[in-house]
């Protein structure tokens, strides 16, 4: 019986270690990719707003389930509901959602560089994370689990909006 309850103390106060460690840990992710692009910030802006693109660029959207609800501005892309909740100057904002999981906000900013033919496109998802140990240290691991699928399919959308360039 004695060994029984060190055994549950333990686990209370190695949990209470664990939480508290966690409680350092931001309740904030922001995962973030940026890429150049030479064209008008404008064509770029009014391609990702139109829903039919998305499957152009989207990284593996070829290979999965992919659909479109133009009347609800949402996309779904495998088990992840994408919907377009602003499109504004310099600005396009949306959130995403896997399965029945937490929301998160996926939003595009067009950064202009004065005197200089090309912009840049950024691309930032923004976690809330719940103050749960267990959530807290997986969001250790947005970066590499978004950032990846972020720059593939950025990539993808510069070979779709840039011209081609011919020799």
């Amino acid at each position: 019986m004695h060994l029984i309850k060190l055994g549950i103390i333990s686990l209370v106060v190695l949990f209470g270690i664990v939480t508290a460690i966690s409680l350092l840990l931001p309740s904030e992710v922001i995962v973030s990719r940026p890429i150049d692009l030479q064209v008008s910030p404008d064509s770029v802006q009014a391609y990702l707003s139109n829903l039919d693109n998305w499957k152009k660029w989207l990284d593996h959207s070829d290979t999965v389930h992919f659909s479109i609800d133009k009347k609800a501005g949402k996309v779904t892309f495998q088990n992840t509901h994408i919907t377009l909740v602003s499109s504004q100057p310099g600005k396009i904002l949306t959130q995403w959602q896997v399965g029945d999981g937490a929301k998160m906000a996926g939003d595009f900013r067009f950064i202009k560089h004065p005197n200089n033919p090309l912009f840049t496109l950024q691309w930032q998802f923004t976690q809330h994370i719940k103050w749960y140990p267990w959530e807290k240290f997986a969001s250790i691991l947005s970066d590499k689990a978004l950032g990846p699928f972020m720059q593939r399919s950025l990539t993808k959308l510069k070979e779709q909006v840039e011209p081609k360039m011919s020799n």
